[in-house]
């Protein structure tokens, strides 16, 4: 008779709970003013207000067009991955604004918006030739960006689960 090989179970690669320490460096109120590209991201922001704030998957979008076909240089980096584009730089900035109170969420729609902070404080940096540039070429991208929100809704309505129904007898 032959010997059944038995292995003892060794635990799967992976299982280990490790504690994985990222340090990042401290954001403060001062560093976002002094920063000219997250003043940039703001006036972006401020020329998107009259749609009601903008998705941040639209944003990733409106600021590769902006740099990769107007030529501005808003100082990000973009990998595009199957025609999305996406920036981690974009990613950072944004989490900034939002923990400095530049920016917020909408709660009902997720579109990211400027609070009164963050127009009080725009209106007194804010580069008006700049701005004038920035928000012309923007008014060309926004049937695509309000394109782009919509299939966005759209995918996040479906995505949600219903509430429930009383069944008819």
């Amino acid at each position: 008779m032959a010997k059944s090989d038995k292995k003892k179970k060794e635990p799967v690669s992976g299982t280990k709970k490790e504690l994985v320490i990222i340090t990042r460096p401290v954001v403060t109120r001062d560093k976002v003013e002094k920063d000219e590209r997250k003043r940039r991201l703001l006036m972006i922001l401020k020329a998107m207000d009259d749609q009601g704030g903008i998705y941040e998957r639209s944003l990733a979008h409106l600021v590769y067009w902006l740099q990769s076909e107007k030529g501005m240089n808003l100082g990000y980096n973009f990998y595009v991955i199957g025609d999305v584009p996406t920036s981690k730089e974009l990613h950072e900035d944004i989490v900034a604004l939002l923990y400095v109170g530049f920016a917020e969420t909408d709660p009902r729609t997720k579109k990211l918006r400027l609070t009164s902070e963050g127009k009080e404080f725009l209106e007194k940096v804010l580069d008006k030739e700049y701005y004038e540039q920035l928000a012309a070429a923007i008014e060309e991208y926004k049937p695509k960006v309000a394109a782009l929100d919509a299939q966005i809704e759209l995918t996040t309505m479906l995505q949600r689960p219903r509430a429930r129904r009383r069944r008819l007898f």
